[in-house]
């Protein structure tokens, strides 16, 4: 397919592979194709097991594609040089499934799953290699040859065999059509060959390897002389059946089994045979065979005792309700005795309050203090909280830490601008977040910091030791996808896992060997995660509802809540008299209202999302939504006939068609974190925030029809409120104050009247006013704001028939004349939970 350069990034100072296509080979039309079709494939994918595509591009008439660099050697290389240890194959399958299962869930089926084509990188982790003959069964965004089509036309019709020979599944052997479920033979094949040592499919020829494929059936594992669990030889079996209605129907249920039984299959080798077996190790001939039975029996008993028998060293986890009323919770800290638990909440229409609870009780006191956030709880009973606060986003806020005793008493106020905190082990020193001029800035102790970002640091925790801080880090502001990541006192960070979605809560097991975290792939339920500092992974729980960790007590105890999200729409379509309920789907955010009022725009990010999310357009009188294509929607162009739309991954802008038309890429070199896009009245023009290496945030300016950026305010600088007439920009400066700055240059001016827990919706059809509704206010009133005189007109008053669980100020936007609007809101229904057992769940068996 290419030949592969080691090649230097200068622009981010990174090593990348370069794959291309040598000038001779490019002018084969079906090379080439193949060849696009793996960049364009593999370009889609964000996942921690398939190869990273930076770059697409040509020179000089030569493909070729940027990718990382990858240090390591291939599963056939590994299993040439030694046989694979039993837990490492069933580290690497769980690994492969995943991927597969995020590709499948693009759309995109591999269609040539080998050894050859999964690579080992030195610190263990499994890549899946070329997408080259990829087929795309739901081609998404840009790559879609027709928005209405399934299935995109390829040159690789059926009776045209593709793949390698011996793990071909059947349908692709008889030149079929063949779907995601080929590539689950492909992978049984291959664990198949992991687990035992040799090829499920071998035959002295092509032809009779072809045919055993479409006629036999593999030896049985047990023959390999290895001892293989039961469990295991029945997903290989489900993986390679010959019928592709037999197999696993999805790779999800594959991952899901393959977790599930990776630590209670593992403990029917203590009937299979020694430890030795299960490891694939043969004991040192020097040690005594005396020594050798008696570690046996050790290593025997060990394995019984930690791993045991589900029924017998594996319970069911305990779960018990501690709050029973309806509304939203916060946050949620054990004190010190791991019997008392404080938390924050908004019960039905009241404020936030901090409760404290007993662990056998099912009633809660208040702590009477209104409007505060709980932070932390110190070992000797002192909470550290947030007042005088402003809500950000998510479950964070922003105000005054202050501390006060567990008993009682006036806050004493520490120090401003901060977010979120944890006290050290001893009680003596606080880390914090803490906002500075539109960073995040993580300090331990306060006043020392560790760590800085531009987009945003949220669930800061000690390690049981001091010496660390484990946190999650959000590359933007405010979506809370993420990394776990741990920082020493040194400033050194490490990050230990890849990027998630929905990541909320964190705390670190009372040993402080593992790291636990709530968090989700991308639009699934969130579950309960934990990493070891080294980096290791393993899912610790997953229920049918959705989970936020809060705490871990010394004895293990687990404090979580569990919640249902909905985010209900309400509209007020033009020429109507009453509102409409608007809802669609649930896990959304609306980010725009046509002039007219008759549509509007909003990004999907619950089930079934992906990983970019995904942008639909829906009209206001009542009529289906319709999805545009994956991205986060932000901003619908005056026309109504595009939409501004965020790829995560790999970061793009894109322009997507609201009738007949392709996608388009706003190309931004150099620019990082950009996004918050919106249009200009003409329509020919886009304005964007945006932040250049090692600078703040600014705004810039774009041709819809091309053209570089051009940047309109100085550093720190950031806005795209646009005036009806273009001439004037809405921006906040480094301090937080809204100003009007003039977009051909001078001095900006201040708007008058306008407070600081105002927010500014729209510019009004004259040009002189303002839309404008105060943060956290309920009912919700929106006011017509004159930003010459400072005078303000009451025009709408908003208020959900039922505020119980609304824990986030709402979406709200309005038509230029005021007449139409739409509002989303987010209701949050939570429970906090005690979980027992867990802890002692913990196996060998990471991933």
């Amino acid at each position: 397919m290419g030949q592969v350069y080691h090649a230097k990034d200068t622009a981010l100072a990174r090593d990348v592979a370069i794959k291309v296509l040598p000038p001779d080979l490019a002018r084969a039309a079906d090379r080439l194709k193949r060849f696009e079709q793996e960049a364009k494939a593999a370009g889609t994918l964000n996942h921690p097991n398939i190869l990273v595509i930076y770059d697409v591009g040509s020179h000089e008439d030569a493909p070729y594609v940027v990718s990382e660099l990858l240090q390591g050697e291939t599963l056939r290389q590994r299993l040439q040089s030694n046989t694979l240890p039993l837990r490492k194959s069933i580290e690497y399958a769980v690994q492969i499934a995943r991927g597969l299962s995020a590709a499948h869930a693009k759309g995109i089926v591999h269609r040539d799953i080998k050894p050859e084509n999964l690579f080992i990188t030195q610190d263990g982790q499994v890549k899946i290699l070329d997408f080259g003959i990829a087929k795309l069964t739901n081609p998404l965004g840009e790559f879609a040859a027709d928005p209405e089509s399934e299935t995109m036309r390829l040159d690789t019709h059926p009776g045209t065999i593709l793949g390698t020979t011996g793990y071909m599944a059947p349908e692709q052997v008889r030149g079929e059509v063949a779907d995601h479920r080929a590539d689950i033979f492909s992978f049984g094949a291959v664990f198949y060959e992991m687990l035992s040592g040799k090829r499920a499919f071998q035959g002295a020829t092509q032809i009779e390897t072809l045919s055993a494929i479409l006629r036999e059936e593999p030896t049985e594992l047990t023959e390999s002389g290895r001892a293989i669990p039961p469990s295991f030889e029945r997903i290989v079996r489900h993986c390679l059946e010959k019928r592709a209605a037999d197999r696993f129907q999805s790779t999800r249920d594959l991952v899901f089994d393959l977790e599930s039984v990776a630590v209670s299959g593992l403990s029917e080798t203590s009937s299979l045979g020694p430890t030795r077996s299960l490891l694939g190790l043969r004991p040192p001939k020097r040690i005594p065979w005396k020594a050798i039975a008696i570690l046996g029996i050790l290593a025997a008993l060990a394995g019984g005792l930690l791993l045991g028998r589900r029924t017998a060293t594996m319970p069911m986890p305990g779960y018990h309700q501690l709050t029973f009323r309806r509304g939203t919770v916060w946050a949620a800290r054990f004190a010190s005795d791991a019997q008392n638990v404080v938390y924050s909440a908004a019960w039905g229409e009241s404020p936030l309050d901090l409760y404290s609870t007993r662990s056998e009780s099912t009633e809660s006191r208040s702590l009477e203090l209104k409007d505060a956030d709980l932070l932390a709880v110190s070992p000797s009973g002192e909470l550290a909280i947030l007042i005088n606060r402003t809500y950000v986003a998510h479950f964070i806020s922003r105000g005054t830490l202050a501390r006060i005793p567990l008993g009682g008493g006036t806050p004493r106020e520490v120090t401003d601008s901060v977010q979120q905190a944890d006290w050290s082990p001893d009680g003596k020193e606080l880390a914090i977040v803490r906002y500075v001029e539109g960073r995040n800035r993580l300090e331990y102790p306060i006043g020392k910091v560790i760590y800085e970002t531009g987009g945003f640091i949220s669930y800061p925790r000690v390690s049981p030791q001091g010496d660390r801080v484990a946190f999650l880090d959000h590359a933007g502001q405010w979506d809370d996808r993420g990394w776990v990541k741990v920082a020493d006192l040194s400033g050194k960070v490490t990050k230990l896992t890849e990027e998630w979605a929905d990541e909320e809560g964190l705390a670190w097991s009372p040993d402080g060997k593992e790291i636990w975290f709530t968090a989700s792939k991308g639009g699934e339920v969130p579950a309960i995660y934990a990493v070891t500092p080294a980096g290791s992974q393993r899912v610790v729980a997953r229920v049918p509802t959705n989970l936020l960790l809060h705490d871990i007590s010394r004895d293990g105890t687990v404090l979580v809540s569990a919640y249902m999200l909905s985010t209900p729409i309400i509209g007020l379509p033009p020429g109507e008299a009453s509102e409409r309920d608007l809802s669609w789907l649930d896990g959304i955010s609306v980010y725009d209202l046509s002039p007219d009022g008759k549509e509007f725009i909003f990004q999907y990010y619950g089930e079934g999302s992906g990983t970019n999310y995904t942008s639909y357009l829906r009209k206001t009188d009542g009529s289906p939504a319709k999805r545009l294509g994956d991205g986060a929607a932000i901003a619908l162009s005056p026309d109504g006939k595009w939409v501004i739309s965020v790829i995560n991954v790999p970061r793009q802008t894109i322009l997507l068609p609201t009738g007949a038309g392709e996608p388009r890429r706003l190309e931004r070199p150099g620019i990082e974190d950009n996004g918050d896009d919106d249009w200009f009245a003409d329509g020919t023009r886009v304005i964007f925030t945006g932040r250049e290496p090692g600078k703040l945030a600014r705004t810039f300016t774009q041709e819809v029809s091309g053209g570089a950026p051009r940047a309109v305010t100085p550093e720190g600088i950031t806005g795209t409120i646009v005036s009806p007439d273009g001439t004037l920009l809405l921006a906040t400066n480094t301090e937080g104050k809204k100003l009007l700055y003039p977009l051909a240059g001078g001095t900006p001016s201040e708007i008058r009247g306008l407070a600081d827990d105002d927010h500014v919706i729209r510019w009004a059809a004259d040009g002189r006013s303002l839309y404008v509704y105060k943060r956290g206010e309920m009912p919700l009133r929106i006011y017509r704001l004159n930003y010459s005189s400072g005078t303000r007109e009451l025009l709408k008053e908003l208020k959900p028939s039922d505020p119980a669980g609304t824990f986030a100020p709402p979406h709200v936007f309005i038509t230029p004349d005021g007449k139409s609007y739409v509002y989303q809101f987010q209701r949050n229904l939570s429970a906090l939970y005690l979980i027992d057992g867990l802890m002692q769940r913990r196996g060998f068996f990471a991933f």
